[in-house]
């Protein structure tokens, strides 16, 4: 399963129903989940981060594999964004789930529901 940004910002922050958390820390238990590098990028380059919450972060981020643009992620991303319209992170995050044939962990529903094929969870509606 790969995790969009809100998903892990969601967890962080213990936003998440008690259910939903109980779901994806055993599921973090089970196997490696992923992301992608654009959802790194986006959780490490807040203006105002500080060297604690990079580090809280960047520990978190260590439980996942990181998936980076490679020349088939690119292809479908551009694919995505003629014909959904998605701004470019959110068409390289759906890409990355459907180039590695897994679902993608979302609260974004009204984005990534446009986009054909891509299985979504919500994070605030699982367990």
């Amino acid at each position: 399963m790969v995790w969009d940004t809100n998903s892990i910002i969601f967890f962080l922050q213990d936003l998440l129903p008690s259910s939903s958390k109980a779901f994806l820390l055993k599921e973090l238990n089970l196997r490696k989940p992923q992301i992608s590098i654009i959802t790194e990028i986006e959780l490490l380059s807040w203006p105002k981060i500080s060297r604690v919450e990079i580090g809280s972060i960047s520990e978190f981020l260590s439980n996942f594999e990181s998936i980076g643009l490679t020349e088939e992620i690119k292809i479908v991303s551009i694919q995505l964004r003629k014909s959904t319209g998605l701004k470019i992170p959110d068409a390289v995050i759906a890409a990355t789930a459907l180039t590695q044939a897994v679902p993608l962990l979302t609260n974004n529903l009204k984005d990534f529901e446009k986009v054909d094929f891509l299985k979504i969870f919500d994070p605030m509606n699982l367990g």
